[in-house]
């Protein structure tokens, strides 16, 4: 079965707007095709993600909120599909953007495992990372965003994060500053994602077996702190949980099934 991979641009300018940040995905798209990975490409702000969430949908449902399009089913399922997400941002203030740090927020939710596996929903899949700024900040948004991703689920190879810095000050962007002609980024692009197509392949092939409720209980055991282990343990969040579908996942007609 074909691998795929999903890279969000998490910029913050709406289509048909040009976005820096696609220019590095670009770059990518044509080597995932040449890994016989299938790639797909949303551009995050082009589509309607709340940003709040609840905790009892009887709230979510009533009133106006009911009215409000949350196309994050659509998406989640999306995410669920790939084999690999990366995720691509501008450097904003040192950080990601916040259309990025919001799915990563939406993912966070993803907690309850997976009655087959036992483990999180997003074990077994691949993360990477694009990056597109002026000045510095790469590898604070690096650390910051790769290590969310791991604790999420998902493994992350080697030099998985790939970046475009401008210089210092205000200057031309990655398009207007010839960004792909520039060997670093260039290297770091392809061992990206080189890295996320081997081990996709790996994990497609030998896939995690750590049994987390096993562990959870083993850890119970020889633990004491009693209102830790009854939250965590006990009654595993069931935020967005009609939207997680632990069964297998199909993406229908923009619908989230299975």
């Amino acid at each position: 079965m074909a691998l795929k991979a999903l890279i969000l641009n998490t910029t913050l300018r709406r289509s048909p707007s040009r976005s820096q940040t696609q220019g590095l995905i670009d770059k990518a798209v044509p080597l995932y095709e040449k890994e016989g990975i299938e790639t797909e490409v949303i551009r995050v702000i082009d589509h309607d993600i709340e940003q709040e969430y609840w905790d009892d949908f009887d709230d979510y449902n009533a009133g106006e909120k009911a009215r409000r399009e949350d196309e994050w089913p659509w998406l989640l399922g999306k995410i669920r599909e790939a084999d690999i997400l990366v995720i691509a941002t501008p450097i904003t203030l040192n950080m990601c953007t916040s259309a990025a740090h919001v799915i990563l927020e939406k993912l966070n939710l993803m907690d309850e495992l997976n009655p087959d596996t036992r483990q999180f929903p997003l074990y077994n899949k691949v993360g990477g990372l694009l990056m597109c700024g002026n000045e510095d900040g790469a590898h604070h948004v690096a650390g910051t965003v790769l290590n969310n991703l791991g604790r999420l689920g998902y493994s992350v190879p080697p030099n998985a994060a790939a970046y475009w810095l401008g210089p210092a000050g205000t200057g031309p962007g990655y398009i207007e500053g010839k960004g792909d002609r520039h060997f670093h980024t260039n290297k770091l692009i392809r061992f990206m994602v080189a890295n996320t197509s081997h081990l996709a392949r790996m994990l497609q092939e030998t896939p995690y077996t750590t049994d987390l409720e096993q562990c959870a209980q083993a850890a119970r055991e020889e633990s004491d702190d009693v209102f830790a282990i009854r939250v965590n343990t006990n009654t595993p969040a069931i935020r967005y949980k009609r939207f997680q579908k632990l069964g297998e996942v199909k993406v229908e007609d923009g619908q989230l099934s299975g």
